[in-house]
This record gives C-alpha cells, sequence and structure tokens, in this order.
C-alpha cells in the first residue's frame, strides 16, 4: 500500500446487530524469462578447456545446465575443489576416483540417486556437500574409508537409517577383522554431519565417531537418538521428529535444540556445564531437567508447549540467562524471589493460569526489555511498592482481567514502545498514563470496556497504531495531527458521528470504522474527502460495495447465503506483503477467499496480482474439460504463470477457499488449494478441528508460486483438498503463516466458537477474526499476519428438498434441449452437471437482464421460451446479481466449448501444404483477429483454438462470423454451415443468438 492511500473500512457501518512435477514444469517454462532461459543452456564438453584443468586447481560449473560429468573434466589431477551446483546430474561416473588431488566437492541440487563406489577412494577429499538431491544409498565404507573427511552434507534426500548404517561401516584390514582401535583414529577426523530432511527412523546409537562436533538430524521420524558416548560434540540440532528417548554427553556440549518431540525427559550425563542454548519446546516436559542447575553459562531457554506447572527458582538465578520463554504450560505460580539482581531481559509466559506474580520478582528485572503475561489470570501487574522498569520497552498483558488500578501502575514504564493490553476489565485511560507514555508507539487496547479516548491521546506525537476495536466508545477526538499515526481502528463501536478531515492524518494508512450501528457517513462529505486524497473502500459485509450505502445496512438485505465473512489483518503497515481475495457472494450462490502473500521487495505488489487474477483464472478453469475435473490446482499453475517476470525474484505463498455445490438438491462442497505453510481449518460442532492444507515435507521440493528459475526444487503444485459440507461444520479459518507460529490450532477454535457464540452475522465474524489478530499480537507476533473467518449457518448447508434446478439465463433458453455449452448433455457427459452449475446464478427471468449488453435486441419469444421451460421460478434479480454477468461476460474472455469448435473444424480451409488440421492455421499476429465486445466471453473460444487466425482465412471461411470488434456478434445463418451436421447448425444458432453463457 502506498505511502499516501488511505484504506477506510467503513461500508456496514449500519449494522443493527499430493502432484506430479510435469504440471509444474508446462507452467513454468511459461513463466521464466527468455533470456534467462537462453543463459542456462546446457554446457558442452567443447567449453572446457584442457588450461582449466591442469592451470586451475578449483572449478566452478554451478548452473551450466550439466547432465553429465564431462569426460575430461577427469584429467584435471590438480583439481581441489569442484562446484557442479544447481544442475540436472542424475548420476556420476564411477572413476571420479581419478580426481585424486580433490579435497572439496558440491553437488547440491542435482538430482543424483546415488554417489558412485569410487567416491570412497578419494582420500584427501575433506568436505563432501550433497543437499537436496534424491539420493538413497551410500556406498559401503564410506565414512570409514574417507579418512580426511570433515564435513558431509546430506540433508534433503532420500536417506534411510539402513542406508547411513552401511556408510559408517569401520574399514576392513587385510585379514578379514575390522579395526578395533580407538574410534577416532579409526574412522577419521569427521566433525560436522548434516543428515536434516532425509527418511530416519527408529533408534540411532552412534559411538565410532569421536571426533564429531555438530549433528543434525532434524526433520526425520527418529525414536531414540543415543549419543552419550560422542565427547567432542557441541552442536546438537533434532528438532521435528519422534524422539521419546535422548541421551548426550555434556562434556562438551554448548547448543540442544530439540523442539517438535515426544520427549518426557533428556539424559545428559555429565551436566552441559557448557550449554550456551536450549530449546526443548513443543515436547511432553512436566518437570524442568534437574542438570539444569550446572548450566551456569546457559543465555537462552525455550519450554514453551510443554505441561510445565511450576519453574525452579535457579533457573531465574543463572547469571547469564536473557531470555526465557514458558508460555502455553500450566504453570499456576512462578518462584519468589528477593534481592536479586537478574539478568533477564526477555520473559515470556503466556498463555499460562497464573493468578498472581510474587511480590519481587519483576523487582528484581530491572534491565527486562520485554514481558508477556497475555491469557493468564491476572489482576494486577506491579505491586504498589515496585521500583520502575525503566528498560521495559514491550509489555504484552492481553486477554487476563485488569482494571484500571492495573493501568494506574502501568503508567510508570516511562520507555514503553508497545503495550497490548486487549480483552480486559478497563473503563477509562488515566491522564498520567498519557503524560508518561511519550515514547510509546503502538497501543492496544480492544474489547474493553472503554466509553471514550481522553482529548490528551493527541499529545502521544510517536504513535503508530491504535486499536480499539470492541468498546463502548461514542465519541473520537481530533487526531489529524497526530503525523505518525498509521492506524487507527475505532470499528464495533458506538460511535454515531465522525468528520473524515478531523479524523484522518496526513500518514493514516488504514482507518476502520466498520460495525457501528449508530454512525451515519455523509456520503457527500465522504465524496469531498475522497476527492482530495486517494483512498480505498472495504466492505467488512461481504457484499464488496465499491461506495457508501444511501441507507442503513441490514444484515437480512443481503444474498441468503449459507455463510458469513469476516476478516482482518496485523503487523506492518507501510509494505504489507500479503493480499487477501474475498467474494462471499462469488456468482452469487458460491465463496471464493484466498490469502497470497509475497516476499521480496515485489512482496505486496505480487499478492496483489495474485489477488486479482484468481477470479478470472478459476473461472476460465473450471470451464475447461481438460482441466475441470482439477480447476482448484490449474488456477493456482495458471496465477504462478500470471506472475511472470514479477514472481522470478519474489515468490509468493498462497490458500485459496472455494465453495460450490452442483445443485441445490447436492450438498455443498469445499476445496482447498495451497502453496506454502498457510493454514486453513474446519471446525465442527463438539470442538474438533480439522486441518485443510499442510506443507511439504522437507524431503521434497519446496512450493512457491514464482521463482521459476528454481525449478525443479521449488515447484508450484498445489496441495488440493475437498471436504463435503454438512450440518455439523461451524466455521473456516484460514491464517498466513505467522499467525500459526503463534497461534496453536485449538485455542484459535475455541477463540472463534466463544466470539460467534449463537449469532452468526458478519459483525460476529469480524469481530472473531479481530480477536484472533489481538490474539497472535498478544502473544508476541509482530509480522504481518492476515486472518480470515467464515462462519457457517448449519440450516443453510442443508440440501434443498425440493428437485429445482438453477440455471442461468443461457442454460434456461435451451432448457428444452437439456445441453450445454460443449454440445452435450447431462446423461452424455457425468461431469457436465458439475462444471455446467458449479457457479449458476439464482434463477431470474430475462426481462431482467434487459438493461445488459446482448440481451436488448432479444424479443418476447425468448422470454416465453424462458418462461414455458419450467425448468425454475422467476425470481428478482438485485444489481449484484447483474453485476456478476457483467463480470462473467466482460472478463471472462477465454471461455472454450470443444464440442461446439469441434463442430467448426469440417467449415475451416486448408492453410499451407497439406494442412487440414486446425492447428495447422499458423498465421501473422500483426493480422490477427480479435473477437471483442460484449459477446467476447462466448466467442473467445475462437480467440484461444485459434490464436493466429488471419483476417485473410477469416474472410474465405464460410463458417466464421464477419463483424466489426465493437459490436455485438450475430448468429450465423443455417445455410452458411455448408455441410455442417443440421442437430450441431441448429444448436449453434441457439447458442449464438444468446449474448451469453453460463461458467
Amino acid at each position: 500500500m502506498e505511502m499516501d492511500s488511505l484504506e477506510v473500512h467503513v461500508v456496514d457501518t449500519f449494522d443493527e446487530e499430493e502432484e506430479e512435477d510435469e504440471d509444474a514444469s508446462r507452467y513454468n517454462d511459461d513463466a521464466c524469462d527468455p533470456q534467462q532461459q537462453q543463459q542456462e543452456q546446457d554446457l558442452s564438453a567443447e567449453d572446457i578447456s584442457p588450461q582449466d584443468l591442469t592451470a586451475e586447481s578449483r572449478l566452478c560449473l554451478a548452473r551450466s545446465g550439466l547432465r553429465s560429468l564431462p569426460a575430461q573434466l577427469l584429467c584435471g589431477p590438480r583439481l581441489t575443489v569442484l562446484d557442479i551446483r544447481d544442475n540436472l546430474l542424475t548420476e556420476l561416473p564411477n572413476d571420479i576416483w581419478r580426481l585424486k588431488g580433490l579435497q572439496e566437492m558440491r553437488l547440491d541440487r542435482n538430482a543424483l540417486r546415488e554417489l558412485p563406489d569410487g567416491l570412497v577412494q578419494l582420500h584427501d577429499l575433506h568436505t563432501l556437500s550433497a543437499a537436496q538431491n534424491r539420493i538413497t544409498t551410500l556406498p559401503a565404507g564410506l565414512l570409514g574409508h574417507m579418512e580426511a573427511l570433515r564435513s558431509l552434507t546430506l540433508n534433503s534426500n532420500l536417506l534411510e537409517a539402513a542406508a547411513v548404517s552401511a556408510a559408517a561401516q569401520k574399514p576392513v584390514r587385510e585379514n578379514g577383522h575390522a579395526n578395533e582401535g580407538d574410534g577416532v583414529e579409526s574412522l577419521g577426523p569427521l566433525s560436522h554431519v548434516d543428515l536434516r530432511g532425509n527418511s530416519l527412523c527408529g533408534s540411532i546409537v552412534l559411538a565410532d565417531y569421536g571426533a564429531l562436533t555438530s549433528l543434525d538430524v532434524s526433520f526425520n521420524k527418529v525414536q531414540s537418538l543415543d549419543l552419550a558416548a560422542l565427547e567432542q560434540l557441541r552442536r546438537l540440532h533434532c528438532a521435528s521428529n519422534e524422539l521419546r528417548h535422548l541421551a548426550l554427553s555434556g562434556r562438551s556440549l554448548e547448543v540442544l535444540v530439540a523442539p517438535n518431540n515426544k520427549l518426557q525427559m533428556v539424559q545428559v550425563e555429565p551436566p552441559p556445564s557448557r550449554l550456551q542454548e536450549l530449546d526443548l519446546s513443543r515436547n511432553e516436559l512436566t518437570m524442568m531437567p534437574s542438570w539444569l542447575v550446572e548450566c551456569r553459562g546457559l543465555s537462552s531457554i525455550d519450554v514453551s508447549h510443554n505441561q510445565l506447572t511450576s519453574l525452579p527458582e535457579v533457573v531465574f538465578l543463572l547469571p547469564h540467562l536473557h531470555t526465557m520463554q514458558a508460555g502455553h504450560n500450566s504453570l499456576r505460580s512462578l518462584p519468589t524471589i528477593q534481592n536479586a539482581n537478574l539478568s533477564l531481559q526477555i520473559l515470556r509466559l503466556q498463555s499460562n493460569a497464573l493468578t498472581a506474580l510474587p511480590p519481587h520478582l519483576l523487582n528484581c528485572c530491572n534491565r527486562l526489555v520485554e514481558l508477556n503475561l497475555s491469557s493468564n489470570r491476572l489482576m494486577v501487574i506491579f505491586d504498589d511498592t515496585g521500583g520502575q522498569l525503566k528498560a521495559l520497552r514491550r509489555l504484552m498483558a492481553s486477554y487476563n482481567q485488569l482494571g484500571d488500578a492495573a493501568l494506574r501502575q502501568i503508567a510508570r514504564l516511562p520507555n514503553l514502545k508497545a503495550l497490548h493490553l486487549a480483552y480486559n476489565r478497563i473503563t477509562q485511560i488515566p491522564a498520567i498514563c498519557i503524560d508518561s507514555w511519550s515514547e510509546i508507539q503502538e497501543l492496544v487496547l480492544s474489547g474493553n470496556h472503554l466509553i471514550s479516548l481522553p482529548e490528551s491521546i493527541t499529545s502521544l506525537r510517536k504513535l503508530q497504531v491504535l486499536r480499539m476495536h470492541s468498546n463502548q466508545i461514542r465519541s473520537c477526538p481530533t487526531v489529524n495531527q497526530m503525523l505518525s499515526l498509521k492506524v487507527l481502528d475505532l470499528s464495533h463501536n458506538k460511535l454515531e458521528q465522525i468528520d473524515l478531515a478531523r479524523l484522518a492524518p496526513p500518514g493514516l494508512q488504514c482507518l476502520d470504522i466498520s460495525c457501528n450501528h449508530r454512525l451515519h457517513v455523509d456520503p457527500s462529505h465522504f465524496n469531498q474527502y475522497r476527492s482530495k486524497r486517494a483512498m480505498s473502500l472495504v466492505d467488512t459485509s461481504g457484499q464488496n460495495r465499491s461506495c457508501l450505502p444511501m441507507s442503513p445496512y441490514h444484515e437480512a438485505a443481503a444474498l441468503e447465503l449459507p455463510w458469513t465473512l469476516g476478516f482482518a489483518d496485523g503487523g506492518a503497515w507501510s509494505r504489507f506483503p500479503i493480499c487477501q481475495l474475498r467474494l462471499p457472494a462469488f456468482c452469487n450462490t458460491e465463496a471464493l477467499l484466498g490469502i497470497f502473500e509475497g516476499s521480496g521487495a515485489s512482496g505486496p505488489e505480487v499478492a496483489k496480482l495474485l489477488a486479482q487474477s484468481v477470479p478470472r483464472l478459476l473461472l476460465e478453469e473450471r470451464t475447461l474439460p481438460d482441466t475441470a475435473h482439477e480447476y482448484m490446482k490449474y488456477t493456482i499453475l495458471s496465477a504462478h504463470r500470471e506472475l511472470r517476470q514479477k514472481g522470478q525474484l519474489s515468490g509468493a505463498n498462497a490458500v485459496m477457499c472455494h465453495i460450490s455445490r452442483p445443485s441445490p438438491a447436492k450438498p455443498y462442497i469445499l476445496r482447498v488449494a495451497s502453496v506454502g505453510p498457510q493454514g486453513v481449518l474446519l471446525a465442527r460442532i463438539g470442538g474438533s478441528c480439522a486441518r485443510l492444507t499442510k506443507s511439504a515435507p522437507h524431503s521434497e521440493p519446496n512450493r512457491v508460486l514464482g521463482q521459476s528459475a528454481e525449478f525443479p526444487l521449488v515447484i508450484p503444485d498445489p496441495f488440493v483438498t475437498e471436504v463435503i459440507l454438512g450440518e455439523t461444520d461451524q466455521f473456516i479459518i484460514g491464517a498466513s503463516e505467522r499467525f500459526w507460529e503463534y497461534v496453536p490450532e485449538e485455542e484459535a477454535v475455541r477463540e472463534v466458537a466463544a466470539s460467534l457464540g449463537t449469532s452468526r452475522g458478519s459483525k460476529e465474524a469480524n469481530t472473531a477474526a479481530k480477536r484472533l489478530v489481538d490474539l497472535a499480537q498478544g502473544y508476541g507476533c509482530t509480522n504481518s499476519i492476515s486472518v480470515m473467518v467464515l462462519s457457517l449457518l448449519g440450516e443453510g448447508l442443508r440440501p434443498s428438498s425440493q428437485s429445482v434446478r438453477v440455471v442461468t439465463p443461457g442454460e434456461a433458453f435451451l432448457a428444452q434441449a437439456r445441453s450445454s455449452p460443449s454440445g452435450q448433455s447431462a446423461e452424455d457427459d457425468p461431469h457436465l452437471e458439475h462444471l455446467s452449475s458449479a457457479s449458476s446464478s439464482h434463477s431470474v427471468p430475462l426481462s431482467r437482464f434487459a438493461t445488459l449488453p446482448g440481451f436488448s435486441d432479444m424479443g418476447g419469444d425468448a422470454e416465453d421460451e424462458w418462461t414455458d421451460t419450467g425448468s425454475c421460478a422467476a425470481t428478482s434479480a438485485g444489481p449484484e446479481q447483474l453485476r456478476c454477468w457483467e463480470y462473467m461476460l466482460e472478463k471472462n474472455s477465454r471461455v472454450l466449448f470443444d464440442r461446439d469448435l469441434q463442430a467448426l473444424r469440417p467449415t475451416l480451409p486448408r492453410v499451407g501444404k497439406g494442412g487440414s488440421d486446425i492447428s495447422s492455421l499458423k498465421g501473422s499476429l500483426r493480422n490477427r483477429v480479435m473477437y471483442t465486445g460484449h459477446n467476447a466471453a462466448y466467442f473467445g473460444s475462437l480467440q484461444r483454438l485459434l490464436p493466429t487466425l488471419t483476417k485473410e482465412t477469416a474472410r474465405k471461411s464460410p463458417g466464421f462470423i464477419r463483424a466489426p470488434s465493437a459490436e455485438m456478434l450475430q448468429y450465423v445463418p443455417e445455410e452458411d454451415f455448408g455441410e455442417m451436421d443440421p442437430l450441431q447448425c441448429g444448436r449453434m444458432q441457439r447458442y449464438w443468438g444468446v449474448a451469453t453463457t453460463e461458467l
């Protein structure tokens, strides 16, 4: 969002209450830069001169398009470093041993499935890196024979424990017995091993690699890891396994990172006196390890997301401890500490059961910079005798029971920059707080009982974010002089009247005043202010209106859909990299939602481009017979192709949800397609939930839109999930990546269920989304996040008992023949009903479309045929329905009807020598005939099939329409079809006489 633009949420202020790589390759070819493709042509053998091999000791052939290793490369006895990363190698020659002097070899990001046996004869090789390949086997005795090997990197492959065990065999003496000497001498100086993201499982015991100092086995399925014999081990990373047993030697241990396991205890002997960093988060610990008392050098502890009920006093007294994270446990109290000068700088205790803090604990934390106490049961934070925490910059205490007295105590913090006290019991902001918080930049007091804001709040000159939604505020002071203010959220209050000129400072980027049911905004004043400053309206009701309503908005006046949408954003607004797609009334009867998150410098532009392209692409892909059965997948792939150059440096993650049903007599189907780590949850009655998205395993390529130059290491193939919705489904939560890093899924479901209650209107859905954003920020999230909540109305999801078929105007015009735009009946094609009615509109009389281009010349016969079919009941169409049809007619200009076009094939002229197939019509792009106008959506099929049709060809062809592009195309008379089948001819007349189609 540009700095001078303003996003205003105002419109409903009147509320009274797994895939294949082939598809990815094809779409990547279209998205890549041609110049870049030219630069990455295969490197021929002649490109390597003998001088390169004899005079140079280092040879870099990275990104050279190599499919095999040139034979003359093996004639370089002086070669010491070989870098052939990022190529297309599938194997290495077995005589690689001829590179006797090779010391370093880098094979990362190729397509290798194994390493040759000749590799073990490279006795001088000390560094071997073959990450992100497809390696399943290793040479027997690889680690035992390579006496100089110090660093081995094999992460993101397909290695199993048996393959690693075979590679770790000890060398065999001439007498046939394995060496039994000291482990360090017999197995070489191997010190660094990286095996993360493979297929290791079961139990692993390492006893013969005494020189090993760094080991990474993260993202595997290891259940037991015994490293007690590795006395030189300094760094161990074993995150995201299934560990229940972990035994280590603490003699040299400095870093232990083991989150996302099932550990209940960790055996370390002797105690790790040199330990500096400990991460045991997301395990099953019920008590802190006893050996922590000996870790005098420990600086960071993370034991969050466990089952701890208490913390020992000795942990707080560690002399160098500056970060303590113990959130999301079951802590009921903290140890009492007096007369101590703690070194703590960051203390995070969110989501516990604390009812009070020890009297003198915070008085001993004079260096504290960040304190997080959100989601506890605190009524006060500081005692009256405590001193000032002059170093404290961030205080998070949302979701507690703090009142006005607690707020006056917080006034003693003069250097606060961020204060989050959402969903407490605060009724007013004392003047002493405004006077003390001269440095504050972010103030969140949403969900309290505030009635008004003090006029003195305008003196907070450094304030950038002010979130006060879900209070009882009736008026707002003049804040147009707060030049630093960027976000002002006053939604869900009781505002009655505002003046935008007084409420919007020049630097404001987001103003949310929605869901103030007493508020009236004068459209003339609004338009006058809008003429002076660029802004965009955001309709929180889900109707996506682009102007202020002239009358109060009532929820019942909206389209009767079985869902309501709520959404919210949070984070850095200067370059917000996330864009939402919100179409809860897509094609009047469906819902299309999406969250797109760009990365890099062009992230915001990439996200916006995706959100704008997806609706059109989905309509196209769902209509094409070749892609209709997997239209969600191909919509994502087409969106990837739309990025083109913009997506090369700045990739994007995406999640898209589409709800539709084949007919009113059938249930709604929810389809979710995701590329990246965004999450979508479906919650059901009873508190159960199902995650409908997943991230790619570390052994598979990353899934990202854009960045085609990294293919096949990065692919755009989405994960697609389909769920049949029923009456027990309550709501859907979709959120960006960072949100799920801070908020557990079960907690998000509980929060939304509590917010929605028994009401399911758009106001409650928006409140639920805002509460989730407040919760994530209360837990310490400072990144950009985006949340959407779709509340499902159980009874509305029930299939209709009436056998009424909802049809589009174009389909009703042909209802007697029951044919589709593909020239096939419903009985002929099992996918037809799904394709033709998936985006169908509520049935309306044809006269309702008289104002639309293309319907003005239709007489009474057409309307009589509409009413005589008896296929549907006539209902009135609102302006939203008309705009929906305009969108489908004018914007979707690439619809393809293969069956009808097949009927045209016999009438097409031959082009060239003997060319009879329609694909042989290759004309000049300069002379290309482009069909436009209001029939472009229908006749765009011709453009797509014959993209290079010349004017001369069109003139000579008796089966083509010859009309100015700006005029409505007329249907072809029956006599002009020549030898075309009469049945097909009649059907084409009926189609071409209607300027619409069903999409």
